[in-house]
């Protein structure tokens, strides 16, 4: 972004006045200001203000340069992971696309009332693309309906480069079962992981923040549960047991094996967690 003239003269300046040379040429003291030492109209000055201007000017010219080329970089169609995803969260449920001058497909303007698509995940599947959408109803994914989803899926084989299989879905939150036995401080938390301060169960609270604070389409980890358990205060010691999800197809309880599970959902919620955690003493 340009500096000012202003802030431009003030960077010259200051260091015109901390050099000992010219200190020495002009008798000045350490500390001075220029404005206090030259006038306005000094030779000085106004050499020092031409010079910002055309700096400032200079400047300007960069930004607007480098505006336009982001703008053509952002208009030219790469069929990269980034790329979808932006095309994705660009949908506008209800409006027509029209073929613009550089031969893409896209809307006349620009309706962000009609952008209902507000969590999308992209991932490369080396033969496809695979890309997971979802609403939001009070800050949390949803999946969209049928209709939406049918037009989605028209808007996206429309955008796309020739030749590129998607495989699009929008599924609800994948839901987790988190088994875990807590030692607490009982001056802390109550036997039933109460706050004995506010009475709340900030375990559970901890767990559920940390589920809503996973990127949408990431990862589960275990050690960043853990991590989020042990950072209640009233925890002393964490052993996680068995993370189970819940699987859409056959609808049963599967064990997570590994440190990391990624749910066909993209997005993640605790299930039942007052009967899966345990708090010791």
């Amino acid at each position: 972004m340009a500096r000012t003239t202003a802030e431009i003269k003030k960077t010259m300046t200051d260091a015109f006045m901390e050099n000992e040379d010219i200190r020495s040429l002009y008798d000045l003291n350490e500390g001075d200001a220029f404005a206090d030492k030259f006038s306005n109209v000094s030779i000085e000055n106004i050499i020092f203000f031409i010079v910002a201007a055309c700096c400032h000017v200079l400047e300007t010219l960069f930004d607007y340069y480098r505006a336009e080329i982001e703008d053509r970089i952002k208009a030219s169609v790469v069929a990269s992971v980034p790329w979808y995803h932006r095309m994705a969260l660009a949908f506008q449920y209800g409006d027509s696309l029209i073929l613009k001058d550089n031969y893409q497909w896209g809307y006349a303007e620009t309706n962000e009332s009609r952008q209902v698509v507000r969590y999308a995940a992209v991932r490369d599947r080396g033969t496809s693309v695979q890309i997971l959408v979802s609403g939001d109803s009070d800050g949390q994914p949803v999946p969209l309906s049928n209709d939406v989803l049918t037009v989605f899926k028209h808007y996206m084989n429309s955008v796309k480069p020739a030749g590129i299989i998607l495989n699009i879905s929008s599924c609800a939150s994948n839901s987790l079962s988190i088994a875990a036995r807590i030692t607490i401080d009982p001056l802390v938390l109550t036997t039933e992981g109460t706050s004995i301060a506010d009475g709340t169960k900030p375990v559970e609270n901890a767990i559920t923040q940390y589920l809503k604070n996973i990127v949408y389409g990431g990862n589960f980890n275990k050690t960043r549960l853990v991590d989020a358990i042990q950072s209640v205060p009233g925890v002393n010691d964490v052993e996680l047991g068995a993370c189970r999800y819940l699987n859409t197809v056959t609808s049963e309880w599967t064990d997570i094996t590994g440190n990391n599970y990624m749910g066909d959902g993209g997005s993640y919620m605790p299930h039942a967690l007052s009967n899966t955690l345990q708090y010791v003493i």
